[in-house]
């Protein structure tokens, strides 16, 4: 085991401390489970960078690296895969390190880029051809900086009396990473189709059945944040307004 860190300690020590739900069911049922937290992981981070926008945390443009931080590990056949498609950075530090007022914030934000699921690694193994692993890759962690960029650049000029009244913002800036990240789906389809190399312990065809179901997951998603369970924009947005 590795000792990656983050603000609650070594990944070694928090592994003594905290535990993660394995997700049950079938390849199709774990495949859109894992991919309904993955939107809903974003359009949350999504709020928070238009806010962290809004009360000037950005200096300089977002960009996105493979994700560090991590609490959980598993065992056996199974890895704890990230929801988000990667870190957003500014100034070569990763956006929660810019919050320095509020604590909370800051764990809050660190937490949504940790957030795992417990799954067998052949998920892992297919989030990593979507993701893409370069930055020139049109993949799902460059659909998902785009998004970001696109509504950092939006919460700079926005002005609103209450929550609501950005939520439009949020929602054009996931329609973005969702039109980008079904073509990153196909892109990564179609080199699996004509890939040659062999595979450790799984079969082409089932990292081929699970982006599939990843893309037919994503095209029927809704931009909408009443998607996202116990998310409050307004009460985050007061949060912010409060850490100025």
């Amino acid at each position: 085991m590795s000792s990656r860190s983050s603000s609650l300690g070594t990944k070694t020590a928090l592994a003594r401390l905290l535990t993660q739900e394995r997700i049950t069911g079938t390849d199709e049922e774990i495949a859109i489970v894992h991919e309904t937290n993955r939107q809903s992981t974003i359009k949350e981070i999504l709020v928070h960078v238009f806010l962290m926008s809004k009360f000037k945390y950005f200096p300089s443009m977002l960009t996105v690296q493979k994700a560090e931080n991590q609490y959980f590990t598993s065992t056996d056949n199974d890895q704890a895969a990230h929801c988000a498609p990667g870190q957003i950075v500014c100034g070569g530090l990763p956006i929660q390190k810019l919050i320095k007022r509020s604590d909370d914030l800051e764990m809050i934000v660190e937490c949504l880029f940790s957030k795992t699921d417990g799954i067998h690694f052949k998920f892992n193994q297919a989030d990593s051809r979507a993701e893409g692993s370069r930055a020139e890759d049109n993949g799902l962690r460059h659909a998902f900086g785009r998004a970001c960029n696109q509504v950092a650049q939006a919460g700079k000029f926005a002005r609103f009396n209450r929550a609501f009244e950005f939520y439009h913002y949020i929602e054009s800036a996931y329609i973005t990473y969702k039109t980008q990240g079904l073509q990153a789906m196909d892109i990564a389809i179609q080199k699996q189709r004509q890939a040659t190399e062999p595979l450790k312990d799984v079969t082409r065809e089932e990292i081929i059945f699970i982006l599939e179901k990843y893309r037919h997951t994503l095209a029927s998603s809704s931009p909408s944040l009443d998607t996202v369970q116990a998310l409050f924009p307004e009460d985050i947005w007061r949060e912010y307004a409060a850490a100025r």
